[in-house]
């Protein structure tokens, strides 16, 4: 953090003052650009994707709040921007103590996560509970998946080779595509054991990556690619609606920027919202908190929707309407605030109107909101994984499933209220 951006912080509410405090204690360290794995290879910057630059073999857990009986890599790849350009990325590997095996290799799933943050601080390889712990990445390790976890572009390594800042294409799916897909074949390098054969599960802006993946796999096919699922989707951004998606769009801003030179942000931006979302990356806010610090601000003009580069460059990272290969699973709480059920929705039926042989799936989830679609429907997710590793097709394309609880809606945990802490005492574990 910059001294201005510090200055800035003391004129912030307290209650926002803390909530940066406490992220800050959620770093393994005192910050990426002063661990030296995240430095780039001098040397890696003609590698082609896919190819593994750096491998940390057995990471400290120590410095992490994961479940015993785990253990931890940490690697950088080569991987490709929205434009092709070549790309360092950093990722981890989540070990079970007994993998899962078929064919006599260990089973994979890559996990694309959802919004963590927007510059290098916010990779979950990280922070000490990999950033989103239970709702899916330690569940796998748990139940003996070796989970392949992509930080994205712009997060985790902040530098090329030659020193250049890497931004974070946030919501571009079809870039976090690519980190996932990279991601799994140089842990294929690192570790051969690893089997050719992997599912990918995402969420929210991971799981806009993981529908991106299923429509990547008709023009550029991967080898042992299984099938996908997203778990709450970014799909259209433009089909969402204010506040949430006056927030979605400026954060979109720099990426658009960076793919079409002519654009500049200040032709949707009011100035109010071009100094707040500086003033978040400047502070490295994580998502809650930057989306609260923004929240009630007038953030872009009236006409933002109606730009060109808008409107192409949603064209180029939508998730829906567009063909796909491999099964795909969908799944959406019906209660979500952060994207809308009703856009979700629409995306899984125009995909079918377009291509009525889509092998995709859907299941909705009442009474359930934006992370806990994670845990409400784990179950669901789970047995999809074994089935596709086991070989088993997919019943018929189209299904749909609405989840009949088990109990009243009302009687359910609504949201996560709780959270990991490193134990420092005897009596704490």
């Amino acid at each position: 953090m910059t001294s201005d951006a510090a200055s800035a912080a003391l004129n912030l509410p307290q209650i926002i003052q803390d909530a940066l405090q406490w992220d800050r204690q959620q770093w393994k360290s005192e910050g990426v650009a002063l661990d030296p794995f995240y430095d780039v290879p001098a040397d890696s910057s003609l590698a082609a994707p896919g190819k593994l630059l750096k491998l940390e073999e057995t990471t400290d857990t120590s410095l992490y709040t994961i479940p015993p009986g785990t253990a931890l890599s940490r690697f950088i790849y080569q991987s490709e921007t929205m434009k092709g350009t070549s790309v360092p990325v950093s990722a981890y590997i989540l070990w079970p103590y007994s993998p899962r095996e078929s064919k006599n290799e260990y089973e994979v799933v890559a996990w694309a996560h959802g919004t963590s943050g927007f510059t290098p601080n916010s990779a979950p390889s990280h922070h000490r509970n990999l950033s989103q712990h239970y709702f899916a990445p330690f569940n796998l390790a748990l139940n003996g998946y070796v989970v392949v976890a992509t930080d994205y572009a712009g997060l985790g390594v902040g530098k090329t080779a030659s020193g250049l800042p890497i931004p974070h294409e946030w919501l571009a799916s079809p870039a976090q595509a690519n980190d996932v897909i990279y991601s799994v074949q140089a842990a294929r390098e690192a570790f051969p054991s690893l089997g050719k054969r992997f599912v990918v599960l995402g969420s929210s802006q991971g799981g806009g990556a993981s529908w991106s993946i299923a429509q990547r796999q008709v023009t550029s096919p991967v080898d042992g690619y299984l099938g996908a699922i997203a778990v709450a989707p970014v799909t259209n951004i433009l089909k969402e609606t204010d506040p949430v998606r006056s927030m979605l769009a400026l954060g979109l801003l720099q990426s658009i920027a960076s793919y079409f030179p002519v654009f500049k942000e200040a032709d949707v931006a009011t100035p109010e919202g071009l100094q707040g979302a500086a003033l978040v990356r400047a502070l490295e806010a994580p998502t809650s908190t930057g989306m609260a610090m923004l929240m009630g601000a007038n953030l872009l003009q009236s006409n933002w929707h109606e730009n060109q580069y808008i409107q192409q460059y949603q064209e180029l990272i939508v998730n829906g309407g567009k063909a796909i290969s491999e099964p795909l699973l969908v799944i959406m709480g019906e209660a979500d605030t952060n994207l809308q059920f009703s856009v979700a929705v629409s995306a899984f039926k125009e995909t079918l109107e377009k291509f009525s042989d889509a092998p995709i799936e859907f299941i909705s989830l009442p009474g359930v909101s934006h992370d806990p679609a994670l845990t409400a429907s784990q179950r669901f997710w789970m047995d999809w994984i074994a089935d596709r590793f086991a070989g088993r097709d997919v019943d018929r394309s189209g299904e749909e499933l609405q989840v009949k609880a088990g109990r009243h809606l009302g009687a359910y945990q609504p949201e996560l209220n709780a959270y990991l802490s490193p134990a420092t005492q005897f009596y704490q574990i």
